[in-house]
C-alpha cells in the first residue's frame, strides 16, 4: 500500500501535515508591528489625501528596488496601466499604437494595454525560461511599436540584456511587469529598474501582499510625474490640490494598505532567500527523475523570485500517463499543484472576443513555445518553498513515487 499510489488507494505521502499558509500572520506581528501602525492611520484621521504611510512606503520601496521614484498604486493592473501612461505619455483617449506582450502571461498584462488603447502584438516566450523570447520581439516590430511589456514570468528575470539592445535599436520603451518577481535579481539588479518603468502587484497571492495594491517604479522624473497624475487626477507630484495640469484619475491607495505593506516588506528579502535556498534543493533532486524537468535557471539571474515553481512534464517518463493524471495523482499525495494557464492569452474567451470585435487592435505571432509550456507546465506556489527541508523532501518523494508505480 505504501508503493501504491493514492490517488489508486494507497497511502499518501503527507497525512495530517499542513503547508505554510499565506499570507503568514502570527498575534505577535500584529500586536507588535501591525496594530500600532494602524492605530497611527486610524487616529491621524488621514486615511486618504494628505496621509504619510503611502508616501513612506513608495521611498521604502524605491530604495529597496533600487529606483530613484515609487508610486504606491491600488492594484497591479492599474499599475501596468499607470507604467504605460507614464512611459508612453498616453491619456488614455487617443490611440497609442502597439505594444508587444509575451502570450504566456496574467490577462491583467494585455488588459492593461488595451485600457490605454494600444493594440496588443502576442509573441512568443523561451522554452526553458518561459519569459518573453526576444527573437520573437525583433519579428513584432512594426513602425506603430512603441513599447514592450516584458513579464519576469514566476519570478524568473527575463533576458533584459537582449531585450534592451532591441529596444534601443528601435527607440522601444521596456515596461517591466514585475507581478511575480517581487526580490528577483538579474546581475544583482532588482527586477524594476531593468528597464524604463516597472509595475508590481500586491494581490492576495503575491510575494509581498496587502490583499490588492500595486507599485510603479522608475528612474525618469517626467514618468513618475505622469505616473503620479495618473493615479491622483492629474495632481502634479508637489502640486496645489485645486490644480490639475494632467488629465488624470482616481486610483489614490488606503493609507492601511500601505502600513501594513511597511510592515511585510522587512520580511521579504528572508522569505525569498527561503524559496530560493528551497528551489534549489528541489532543482537537484527532480533533475534525476526521468521525465521531470525542473526550473531553468539562466546564466543572468542572481535571485530568482519563485512565485511560481515552474515544472515541465514529459508523459514520456510516467507511463505514457496524461499530464492530467499527473497532477491528480501528485494532489492527492499531499502535494498542492496546478497545470497553470491552460492556453496562450490570445486563445482566452475574453481576448478572443475583443479579436473579433476590434481585430485591428490584437495581433498574433506563431507561438509553438507558449503552446508546449501550456501542454507541459506543472505549477508548485510560492508558499510551498517556505516549507521545511522534510517538505521538500515529500514533493520528491511523491513524484518519484508516481513515477515508478507508473513505469
Amino acid at each position: 500500500m505504501k508503493d501504491r499510489p493514492a490517488v489508486s488507494g494507497g497511502i499518501p505521502v503527507r497525512q495530517n501535515k499542513s503547508w505554510p499558509s499565506w499570507p503568514i500572520v502570527t498575534e505577535k506581528e500584529w500586536e507588535a508591528d501591525i496594530e500600532p501602525k494602524m492605530r497611527e492611520v486610524y487616529l491621524s484621521r488621514n486615511e486618504g489625501i494628505s496621509g504619510s504611510k503611502a508616501t513612506e512606503f513608495s521611498q521604502l520601496y524605491a530604495r529597496y528596488t533600487g529606483t530613484a521614484y515609487a508610486t504606491f498604486m491600488p492594484h497591479g493592473t492599474d499599475s501596468i496601466s499607470a507604467a504605460l501612461a507614464g512611459t508612453l505619455d498616453l491619456d488614455g483617449l487617443g490611440e497609442g499604437g502597439e505594444v508587444i506582450v509575451p502570450n504566456y502571461t496574467f490577462v491583467a498584462t494585455a488588459s492593461a494595454v488595451l485600457d490605454q488603447r494600444c493594440t496588443v502584438a502576442f509573441v512568443d516566450v523561451d522554452a526553458d525560461n518561459f519569459t518573453i523570447n526576444p527573437a520573437g520581439i525583433e519579428e513584432a516590430i512594426t513602425d506603430r511599436t512603441r513599447a514592450i511589456v516584458v513579464v519576469h514570468l514566476g519570478g524568473h528575470p527575463a533576458n533584459m540584456e537582449a531585450i534592451k539592445q532591441i529596444a534601443q535599436r528601435h527607440n522601444l520603451k521596456i515596461i517591466e511587469d514585475c507581478a511575480q518577481a517581487h526580490g528577483a535579481e538579474s546581475h544583482g539588479q532588482k527586477v524594476g529598474s531593468l528597464g524604463d518603468i516597472g509595475a508590481f502587484s500586491f494581490q492576495s497571492s503575491k510575494n509581498l501582499t496587502s490583499g490588492e495594491g500595486g507599485m510603479v517604479t522608475t528612474n525618469d522624473k517626467e514618468s513618475h510625474n505622469l505616473v503620479h497624475a495618473f493615479m491622483n487626477v492629474g495632481r502634479a507630484p508637489d502640486g496645489a490640490r485645486w490644480e490639475y495640469p494632467r488629465l488624470g484619475w482616481n486610483y489614490r491607495p488606503s493609507e492601511y494598505l500601505a502600513a501594513l505593506l511597511l510592515v511585510r516588506l522587512e520580511k521579504l528579502e528572508e522569505q525569498t532567500d527561503i524559496r530560493n535556498q528551497n528551489a534549489a534543493y528541489l532543482f537537484n533532486e527532480l533533475k534525476q527523475i526521468e521525465g521531470i524537468t525542473p526550473p531553468k535557471l539562466e546564466s543572468w539571474v542572481t535571485k530568482h523570485g519563485y512565485h511560481l515553481y515552474m515544472m515541465k512534464y514529459n508523459a514520456g517518463g510516467f507511463g505514457e500517463k496524461p499530464r492530467s493524471e499527473f497532477l491528480s495523482a501528485l494532489n492527492a499525495e499531499g502535494i498542492p499543484c496546478s497545470s497553470g494557464y491552460g492556453s496562450p492569452l490570445s486563445k482566452e474567451g475574453g481576448i478572443k472576443r475583443v479579436a473579433e470585435l476590434y481585430p485591428e487592435i490584437i495581433k498574433e505571432f506563431p507561438c509553438p513555445n507558449t503552446e508546449r509550456v501550456c501542454a507541459e507546465s506543472v505549477w508548485l506556489f510560492q508558499n510551498i518553498l517556505l516549507g521545511s527541508r522534510s517538505d521538500m523532501d515529500d514533493i520528491v518523494e511523491a513524484i518519484a513515487k508516481i513515477q515508478k508505480a507508473w513505469n
